[in-house]
């Protein structure tokens, strides 16, 4: 027994990145993501040669240890082409990729993993992350340092901790063997998409009923959250073996859809990828993305160590923030309101002249004065244009001043 598919595949370059280094693949019954590692030079070439060789094992298979077998194998030889590269092309030292490949065979998938791309499964409305990062927030997670949440927003979110490339001779892989049924839906993924968009929203955009729109809705919510990164979506829906589907054929998504070429120039002979758009960011060093970071790096122990054991709860700190930046606002409001308590004005309470301190205006239904002193002035005994000014008020440097405008008004009103 079989299974037919229907997929969608789209890929985008985000709204920071000059250039794509992302790759994809979508197949027969294997399909590929992979992210190349934007922080080394050769990000976008590790992942077309990656992705490009192991494209090459899609097969119709009815053995699924062969399958996986078949696959495993090519994607250690991928890694041994990116490491004879870098000896070749010295100038691309430190340059890797992530990868996910989903192969299918009869009614099982096994799903390959490396890196920080992701594979998710929508089965029966309910969406389950299949894969695991490899990543050093990762290790935060499971040690109970931080939240899932929490990692999003991580200044370390984008250390690696496996890759292929030009960080290892033998790559560990995670395996996921699956049972499939029809009607499940795949999403694989680059980290443009899964490390910037909440799982909420990718698996509400997953469950829109036409592929190619849901495909678009994940790019649109990557592009809403900033696209900070190359954003790569496969969309893969299983369906019984006798269901009439529109025809579909291969597509190569990113660097993976154009040649990698050998190019002379002063400085001897260079590797791009043949493709304008690719070529402005060949050799430029995009701070931010990734980095790998080996488990026995010193730098492990010593970003371990940063932690100190401790919980870091950022959405506390977050709360800290506001408490300390109403404070801040609390105070500015309270010097602004001792300054208007060193301030006078003549006005009126119950017809009677008096003398309030602060000032007449308020803010936000929030008085500046009060009433100091009622005289035994009545205001109505007073020239019309005295009772207008006091009706608007009349301003006094200070109690001593005030008191003094005061009694001049009752002078005139005695000499009369």
């Amino acid at each position: 027994m079989s299974y037919k598919f229907l997929t969608a595949a789209k890929s985008d370059r985000g709204k920071i990145r000059s250039s794509n280094q992302d790759s994809g693949y979508s197949g027969v019954n294997l399909f590929v993501v992979a992210d190349g590692m934007g922080g080394h030079a050769g990000g976008d070439i590790a992942s077309a040669l990656a992705t490009q060789l192991v494209a090459q094992v899609d097969d119709v298979y009815e053995d699924a240890e062969l399958a996986v077998g078949t696959l495993l194998k090519v994607m250690q030889s991928a890694n041994e082409k990116l490491t004879d590269t870098v000896r070749e092309y010295t100038y691309l030292s430190g340059m890797g990729t992530t990868m996910d490949a989903l192969v299918f065979t009869g009614v099982t998938a096994t799903v390959a993993h490396i890196g920080d791309s992701r594979v998710y499964l929508l089965r029966d409305g309910v969406m389950n992350q299949i894969t695991k990062d490899h990543t050093f927030v990762q290790t935060l997670i499971d040690s109970g340092r931080i939240t899932e949440e929490e990692a999003l927003r991580h200044p370390r979110r984008n250390v690696l901790m496996r890759v292929l490339g030009d960080a290892s001779d033998e790559p560990q892989f995670d395996v996921y063997p699956l049972d499939v049924l029809p009607g499940d839906r795949f999403l694989l993924c680059s980290d443009g998409l899964c490390g910037v968009v909440p799982n909420a929203l990718i698996e509400e955009n997953l469950k829109v009923t036409d592929l190619d729109e849901a495909a678009g809705l994940l790019i649109d919510e990557a592009k809403e959250y900033g696209a900070p990164d190359n954003v790569t979506v496969i969309l893969v829906e299983v369906f019984e073996a006798n269901e009439e589907l529109p025809s579909q054929g291969i597509t190569w998504l990113g660097s993976a859809a154009n040649e990698v070429v050998i190019k002379s120039n002063s400085a001897g002979r260079i590797l791009e990828i043949f493709s304008p758009k690719a070529w402005l960011d060949s050799f430029r060093n995009s701070a931010g993305k990734e980095e790998y970071l080996a488990v026995d790096d010193p730098a492990f122990a010593q970003a371990v160590k940063e932690f100190g054991g401790k919980v870091r709860n950022w959405k506390l700190r977050g709360l800290l923030f506001f408490v300390l930046l109403a404070a801040v606002a609390g105070a500015g409001i309270w010097g602004i309101y001792s300054y208007t308590q060193t301030r006078y004005y003549l006005g009126v309470q119950d017809g009677k002249v008096a003398i309030y301190q602060g000032i007449k205006e308020s803010f936000a239904g929030f008085g500046f004065s009060h009433l100091y002193e009622k005289s035994e002035l009545a205001v109505s005994t007073l020239p019309d244009f005295q009772q207008e000014l006091l009706q608007r008020s009349i301003s006094a440097d200070s109690l001593a001043d005030a008191k003094d405008k005061l009694s001049q008004i009752a002078m005139s009103v005695d000499n009369g």
